[in-house]
């Protein structure tokens, strides 16, 4: 009877080796990407956690994030010709997502722009993406209308990317702004409009800068 208790402790055992191996093999996936998205956003996570001090005044609704890759996102074009934000490390980025029917998105356009008029250049990029679906809407007259010429037009109209974002918890609406780090990483975010080109974003703006 004791060899058999033995035996049977012994068998349970192994079962659960057994389930506990089959649970790492299904996740090695997951597993892997996340390990690969802590290896390469190191920038980002650097740059996020020096940040908090500079959330105050018109940026006190910005909020570092922990890092995430977002290389493989598109934000130019749709489908084969997609231009991904891959393209655009190197720099640090303040990424905006806009739409024609958000009118926060107006009001904080102008801003946007003067921002990357004063400060764009090797190291720093506004980029300004519009998700809007439907081409009677004219998304391409949006920056003239808003005064906002100075920032180029992209267009992301499959929503691949506000959906993905979205279940990232990177955005909930209209307009949302992240700061990608040059290593393709997100490192912060502000949901709803902000007065971009004050002096608490060109404070917040430099600090990260600072970190690169």
């Amino acid at each position: 009877m004791a060899r058999r208790n033995v035996f049977i402790g012994v068998a349970a055992a192994l079962g659960l080796v057994v389930f506990a191996v089959a649970i790492i093999a299904t996740a090695r996936p997951d597993i892997f990407s996340l390990a690969r998205t802590g290896s390469q956003c190191r920038v980002a996570e650097r740059v996020g956690g020096a940040l908090e001090p500079y959330a105050a005044g018109a940026m006190s609704a910005f909020q570092s994030v922990p890092p995430k890759d977002l290389t493989a996102l598109p934000f130019n074009g749709s489908g084969d010709q997609a231009q991904t934000i891959e393209a655009l490390k190197g720099r640090l980025v303040l990424f905006n997502l806009w739409a024609t029917w958000c009118a926060p998105c107006r009001v904080e356009m102008p801003h946007l722009a003067a921002l990357h008029e004063e400060r764009s250049g090797d190291d720093f990029a506004v980029v300004a993406v519009s998700i809007d679906n439907r081409d009677s809407n004219r998304p391409e007259n949006f920056l003239a209308e808003t005064g906002a010429e100075a920032l180029d037009y992209h267009r992301e109209p499959t929503m691949q990317l506000f959906n993905s974002l979205n279940g990232a918890g990177l955005a909930a609406g209209m307009p949302t702004t992240l700061l990608i780090a040059p290593d393709g990483c997100v490192a912060g975010m502000l949901s709803g409009a902000a007065d971009w080109n004050g002096e608490d974003a060109h404070r917040l703006v430099d600090a990260a800068l600072a970190q690169i």
